[in-house]
């Protein structure tokens, strides 16, 4: 008896043994929801450090001795963040505004009345700088070497110094500690350091970033993250960037930008890890720190009472998964507002912006007018493409976007990818869907599928858990990329393409996604093609009409007439 229940035991093991091996990688199975608690955890936090009692603001110096700057901004941001560098524009003086706001005296120049310099930033600060000493480059238009010289930055705590200052920072007392100029820095090299001090740097953040981009320097310093930078047309540098991904922990923030928008967002979907715009995103060392409430960035929506006659759109302003468009103005946003137009206009925002600018969130909070609304920027948590991510890391990375939403409080996701080419791809692409679709503070999604300038799904729309995750029909993105070439003309043309669209509540027919291309059409654009539709045409906010949609038509996939 006691064999027979030992291999019925046995048995019963092997099956739940082979259930869940097999449950691990089919698309279909979906994992309970993770609790409040335990979303929250999952947020990706910069370690705050507190806003010094005086701010040092320093202007007009050359972009080398900015780099250096930079650096020590970095490494006197780990203890208390106190040093602004002033890139120019009216963002940045609102953002000293701020943080003037939270009590901080900011200091333009020293007790000389000399403005702020090497020469005196660095005696203010030299206790900053581990054992007086820096590490040397060729200049800044080296990748490979200023960015490998912040790594040895971040690692031991040393000044950044480009040759064309290093008479400079010698005059001042300080030592040379590494010498990179001399070296052309391939990738062996750059592999050999990172496996020496890997563990001195973050497992969830990697930067990504060229030598011609300003931002983030700062950041990478003051939180230890690596910095790299690879194009995807050289193969030996990308199997090096390929051992970052697989290092980093599931579904981390790859901050930067890129060459090859496709292949490089690919690449990183591969290994589960999202990307956040965000190569000129300035002081993210400094404004991280000053952290400013800020209310929910939107309510559930409720179904609204819907005209039979009438054809109900949503217009949708893409590219806010940018966080350097956000925190650099949102020109577009805040130059709608003015207009004071009744129409609501949805607008896609970076959920994570918080951690880039809370004092930007606010300003967008503050300026919304007349009904315009928010959901989250493609991919959710970040830029993603959700097609190239295996079943483990979908459900990893859906977590971590419903972490990111709940604590943004934004309530649409917004998925950009390539359509699915086939009915298996399909099959296998709505199953993925669920993932997002279990989570309570998800109610819906926009899907950007990129052929035919994200109108690839042809409106269609995918119901995951009675929620409706429908594809923009119709994009308002003129076909040459060039905004100089969009004229009156055109936009009506494409507003009597919307306005072609039949009415009828009871189907999808009667429902359209509209994208706007940020790059192509302007608000004044924008205004003149909303001037453009007629009667039968109702603008809704996303929210709403997915409500509309989920209350309205049959809960099964559809795609319009």
């Amino acid at each position: 008896m006691a064999f027979i229940k030992t291999t019925i035991a046995l048995f019963l093991s092997i099956i739940m043994f082979i259930s869940n091996g097999i449950t691990s990688f089919i698309p279909g199975f979906i994992r309970e929801p993770l609790s409040e608690d335990e979303l929250r955890a999952l947020v990706t936090d910069f370690e705050q450090k507190p806003l010094a009692d005086e701010i040092v603001v320093v202007r007009g110096v050359s972009k080398d001795e900015r780099a250096a700057i930079q650096s020590l901004q970095g490494l006197v941001g780990r203890e208390a963040a106190s040093i602004f560098i002033n890139f120019g524009g009216f963002e940045a003086e609102a953002e000293l505004k701020d943080l003037e706001a939270a009590g901080a005296k900011l200091l333009y120049t020293d007790e000389n009345g000399k403005n702020w310099t090497l020469e005196n930033l660095i005696p203010r600060y030299l206790s900053h700088i581990k054992d007086n000493g820096y590490v040397l480059y060729t200049n800044s238009d080296t990748t490979e070497q200023i960015n490998m010289a912040f790594n040895y930055a971040t690692v031991y705590g040393w000044l950044v110094v480009p040759q064309s200052v290093e008479e400079r920072v010698k005059a001042i007392g300080l030592e040379k500690k590494e010498d990179l100029t001399d070296d052309t820095l391939d990738f062996t090299q750059q592999r050999e350091f990172y496996e020496e001090h890997k563990d001195e740097f973050r497992k969830d953040v990697l930067i990504h970033l060229y030598w011609m981009a300003s931002g983030l320097r700062d950041l990478a310093v003051q939180q230890r993250i690596f910095m790299c930078y690879v194009e995807d047309d050289d193969y030996l540098a990308r199997t090096f960037r390929d051992r970052l991904f697989k290092d980093l922990e599931p579904a981390s923030m790859i901050l930067g930008w890129c060459k090859y928008e496709v292949k490089y967002t690919q690449c990183a979907s591969r290994f589960g890890h999202y990307v956040i715009p965000s190569d000129h995103s300035f002081n993210t060392s400094i404004l991280t720190c000053n952290r400013v409430e800020t209310a929910p960035m939107a309510q559930k929506a409720q179904a609204p009472e819907l005209n039979p006659d009438k054809h109900y759109v949503a217009i949708v302003y893409s590219d806010g998964d940018n966080a350097q468009w956000i925190s650099n103005g949102y020109a577009e946003y805040h130059t709608w507002q003015s207009y004071n137009i009744d129409t609501p206009i949805t607008w896609t925002f970076a959920p994570q912006m918080k951690e880039f600018s809370s004092t930007a969130v606010k300003k967008a909070q503050d300026n919304n007018k007349m009904n315009n609304t928010f959901i989250s920027g493609p991919s959710g948590a970040g830029y993603a493409r959700i097609s190239f991510m295996s079943a483990k890391d979908i459900r990893q990375f859906a977590d971590r976007t419903a972490a990111t939403m709940l604590d943004s409080g934004l309530r649409i996701v917004t998925l950009l990818n390539d359509p699915p080419a086939t009915a298996y791809d399909e099959w296998v692409y709505t199953n993925k869907l669920k993932n997002f679709a279990k989570y309570d503070n998800i109610d819906g999604g926009i899907l950007q599928f990129d052929d035919d300038y994200y109108a690839g799904g042809h409106g269609k729309v995918y119901f995951e858990n009675d929620k409706p995750f429908m594809s923009v029909r119709f994009s308002l993105w003129h076909p040459s990329g060039d905004a100089a070439q969009v004229n009156n003309e055109w936009l009506k043309e494409q507003a009597e393409i919307v306005n072609s669209y039949s009415a009828d509540i009871d189907s999808i027919n009667g429902y359209s996604v509209i994208n706007v291309h940020p790059w192509t059409v302007g608000p004044d654009d924008l205004a003149y093609f909303v001037s453009q539709l007629d009667d039968g045409v109702e603008v809704l906010p996303a929210a709403e009409l997915l409500a509309a949609v989920a209350e309205n038509i049959p809960h099964k996939n559809a795609k319009p007439e």
